[in-house]
């Protein structure tokens, strides 16, 4: 692997702008013609979006060494700041709390609402990343003194604990009844991006991955039509995590020129506010008499992809629109 900071910093770009495509596509309400088999697919495949986030925040946060309050105070204006202010937005967009006159107590029940979890399905996402952000400064500690043995150790774990044994309560009658919350949730992407991002693969085997990715991208859609189980598709599934893991190598490996560099750029930019925003886009788009044909034209195999990049794109200009303006930037850094 190339491991100069230009290269490094271009394969990163390339897994946040895929990302950013899959979780807007994943929200697309598609409601035309064509195979459920095909919808379905493409379902599957916006499931490594998220997780692909969390691998290369472990990626990029885990290497690096940094003073408390720097680390958190960063975290503090790009994240916690802005999810917030979008939480609040995710509120009065759906009038919750549209029709009381403005108070102190109604801060306060917007405070506990946000608090209490995700006023959209999608924020979600920040809720664990802020656990893992609280997390991070002792995965470092970790991370530094650690050899390859003890990575494979903490990622062998996790996927034993969390998605093996997730898949063996939920198809069979054993239950776990051993207390194994510390190594629960999404810390295992955290450290697997980092694990992974160490690796290097050959050609042969970047090609077996490639192959690999697609039989279970297909297997994971046959087991979800089949059997109608959530944990197929689950982020934590044996079958997410290994599909993102092949994702995430072989996205690391591709060799980006300069022009494409020039376009993933901004779009990379962009990939945190495009999450945050891109529901109430979709939505409001939708409205609209025209665009709302389009959601129900044509057929799945070519309309979900084309509307998902259609509301990628609005949501890219949307995005890049406010990040000029100096007074709302900060929304979307």
């Amino acid at each position: 692997m190339n491991t100069s900071s230009l290269s490094t910093l271009r394969w990163v770009d390339l897994v946040r702008v895929i990302g950013a495509f899959l979780v807007v596509m994943a929200h697309i309400s598609y409601q035309g013609g064509g195979s459920v088999l095909i919808s379905s697919y493409y379902f599957v495949l916006t499931r490594i979006a998220v997780p692909l986030f969390f691998m290369v925040s472990g990626f990029l946060l885990l290497r690096k060494e940094e003073p408390y309050g720097d680390f958190f105070g960063k975290r503090a204006l790009k994240v916690f700041l802005p999810f917030f202010v979008w939480s609040v937005i995710y509120l009065l967009w759906k009038r919750e709390g549209f029709d009381l006159p403005f108070s102190l107590k109604l801060v306060a029940s917007y405070l506990l609402k946000i608090v209490r979890g995700p006023r959209e399905n999608h924020l979600w996402f920040f809720y664990a990343l802020i656990g893992l952000y609280l997390f991070t400064p002792i995965l470092r500690v970790f991370v530094a003194r650690a050899s390859l043995c003890d990575l494979y150790y903490f990622c062998g774990l996790w996927f034993v604990v969390v998605p093996v044994l997730s898949f063996v309560q939920e198809f069979t009658p054993i239950k776990i009844g051993f207390e194994l919350y510390f190594i629960a949730g999404y810390s295992g992407y955290f450290m697997l991006g980092h694990l992974l991002g160490r690796l290097e693969f050959s050609k042969p085997q970047l090609y077996g991955l490639a192959f690999l990715l697609l039989i279970f991208s297909i297997g994971t859609t046959a087991l979800d039509y089949r059997t109608h189980s959530e944990y197929f598709t689950s982020y934590l599934s044996m079958n997410i995590v290994l599909m993102t893991a092949f994702a995430f190598i072989l996205l690391r490996e591709v060799q980006i020129g300069d022009r494409l560099n020039n376009l993933l750029v901004p779009l990379s930019r962009a990939s945190f506010g495009i999450y945050l925003a891109h529901v109430i886009v979709l939505v409001e788009f939708e409205k609209i008499p025209f665009v709302h044909s389009w959601f129900s034209a044509g057929s799945s195999i070519y309309m979900i992809p084309l509307l998902g990049l259609f509301g990628f794109i609005v949501s890219f200009i949307v995005v890049a629109i406010i990040q000029k303006i100096p007074v709302l930037r900060w929304i979307v850094p």
